[in-house]
């Protein structure tokens, strides 16, 4: 029973802790990236990662290593989901989002891994 008690009370503790505003993004080549919590909740994988039911160990420590994705490719999505925030949902006239031809097929592999 005493083990279960502390159990629930570290439960309570970890439950009530604010996440931080930011969080760290790795990408393959070691490249660190911080992005606002907000922007990179767009993804799925991610929000899945720092909100879900299960508590996974990047809830506690706010960073994801992101191994199967390189720093440019990276930018270029976190790139995207600010683009997103600002323009879902939006009436004006939304501006396209430029992709470099050159970079669809591995922006196309990147989106599909994070659920973006």
């Amino acid at each position: 029973r005493r083990v279960h008690g502390d159990f629930f009370l570290i439960s309570i503790m970890s439950a009530s802790k604010k996440p931080s505003e930011y969080i760290k993004l790795i990408a393959s080549d070691g490249h660190v990236f911080h992005c606002s919590r907000r922007a990179a909740l767009v993804s799925g994988t991610i929000r899945s990662l720092l909100s879900g039911p299960v508590e996974f160990a990047e809830m506690e420590s706010g960073e994801v290593d992101v191994s199967e994705v390189t720093s440019a490719v990276l930018e270029k999505v976190i790139k995207f989901w600010h683009y997103k925030l600002r323009y879902n949902g939006s009436s004006e006239n939304v501006p396209d989002f430029k992709i470099e031809p050159e970079n669809v097929l591995d922006l196309l592999m990147a989106a599909n891994f994070l659920d973006t």
